[in-house]
Order: structure tokens, then C-alpha cells, then sequence
């Protein structure tokens, strides 16, 4: 029973960190290129979806004929949705709480931010997404929630509202703590924290957190 879905996107992908989350109980969903990554790695997605504008016109025919029982979702390239929230809603429709999303991140700044819209529509209906590369962690919350300092991604730990204002704020095991406090969709006020106690907790009455975990380049 595979009860955690794994969704390969088109953006930059470190090799070791996308392999390190594949594991025997993940459902793989491959998004347009990110099928490219999975062939190159002998890995079988258990679902593929696209417009197939960036993939390799090879890679997708191959696959095709090799694997005639592996879903694949062809769209028009004029659809609405990109092809990573077409993945994320096929994961979400299968029941899983928690999406790890690979290869979201890179040099189109559009996509990102479309990637973070994605958190914010797989937290609508229930899941738990998750955004990584090797520099950053990516979480949407409507809750408190805590961070162990020795299971964080990187140094950092920065917070944003997303969709309105965040407020009562209290973040404890902090470097720069808050009481009550307030974060706006405008400004820097809780950018780059650092974790200091052993567990830090993020507490909050009203709102959405967008949370990004994140380490300088190596």
C-alpha cells in the first residue's frame, strides 16, 4: 500500500535529493518533464500527466510503448492549470495527505510562485504539500505547528502570510521570538529566524503561514 505520493516536476532537480525521496511506498506522479528525470534513473511513475511541451518527444513515445498499462494524461497546451497543480490534484483525488513535490523550483519565477499556489489548494482540500530542492523546504499551514532544530532544512526559517493577514502570532525557541504579533502579506518582518532551543513552536489564531526552511548555497 503506497501511502505517500511523490510528484516529479519539469524545474531544476538534484539527482541525490529527488532519488532520496523515491522510496517503495511512494506513488510517483511524473509531470511533463519531470518523466525525463525517471527514465534517466530507470524509476516507473505510477502516473504521468502534461502537455508534454517540455519533455522529450522521444522519452514520452518510448514510454508509451514500453509501459501500455501506466496512465498517462495528455492535455492541450492551452489548458488552464499548469502541468505540477494537475499532478497535485490527481494526488489529492487519491487520497494523499502528504505530497512531496520535486523539481518546482528554478529559474521561472512564475512557476515557482504557481507552486506555492499549489500548497495553498492541496491545504484547501485537506494534503499536506511540500516543496523541496536542496536549499529549501517549503510548508503552507493553517495551524500550529513546531520544528525540531535537528531535523530542520538549512539555517533558516522564514515565514510569510499568504491570502490575508496572519495574526496571534506566538513563535517560541526562536532567536527573535513574537507574543501576539501580527504578519502582513506586505514586508519583511519574519524573514531568516533562527531555531535555538531544541524545538521551536509557531502558534497562531488566525491566517495561513507560508514557511521556508532554507540554507545558503553550498
Amino acid at each position: 500500500m503506497k501511502n505517500r505520493a511523490v510528484i516529479i516536476a519539469g524545474g531544476e532537480i538534484n539527482d541525490d535529493l529527488a532519488l532520496s525521496f523515491i522510496q517503495e511506498d511512494s506513488y510517483i506522479i511524473a509531470a511533463d518533464r519531470g518523466l525525463d528525470f525517471l527514465a534517466r534513473h530507470d524509476i516507473l511513475p505510477d502516473l504521468v500527466v502534461g502537455d508534454f511541451d517540455s519533455a522529450r518527444e522521444e522519452t514520452v513515445a518510448e514510454f508509451r510503448e514500453a509501459h501500455p498499462g501506466i496512465e498517462v494524461r495528455e492535455y492541450n497546451w492551452e489548458k488552464e492549470y499548469t502541468d505540477l497543480e494537475i499532478a497535485a490534484v490527481a494526488a489529492a483525488d487519491r487520497g494523499f495527505e502528504q505530497i512531496d513535490i520535486l523539481g518546482a523550483t528554478g529559474t521561472r519565477i512564475d512557476h515557482m510562485i504557481g507552486a506555492l499556489q499549489t500548497l495553498a489548494l492541496l491545504l484547501d482540500r485537506g494534503c499536506r504539500g511540500c516543496v523541496i530542492d536542496p536549499c529549501n523546504r517549503i510548508t503552507m499551514h493553517d495551524d500550529n505547528f513546531s520544528i525540531r532544530k535537528d531535523s530542520q532544512w538549512g539555517r533558516y526559517v522564514s515565514l510569510f502570510a499568504w491570502g490575508g493577514p496572519a495574526e496571534g502570532i506566538t513563535l517560541k525557541g526562536f532567536h527573535f521570538p513574537m507574543e501576539n504579533g501580527t504578519i502582513t502579506t506586505s514586508g519583511t518582518l519574519a524573514i531568516s529566524n533562527q531555531i535555538e532551543a531544541d524545538e521551536a513552536e509557531v502558534c497562531f489564531k488566525k491566517g495561513r503561514l507560508l514557511l521556508i526552511e532554507s540554507a545558503d548555497m553550498p
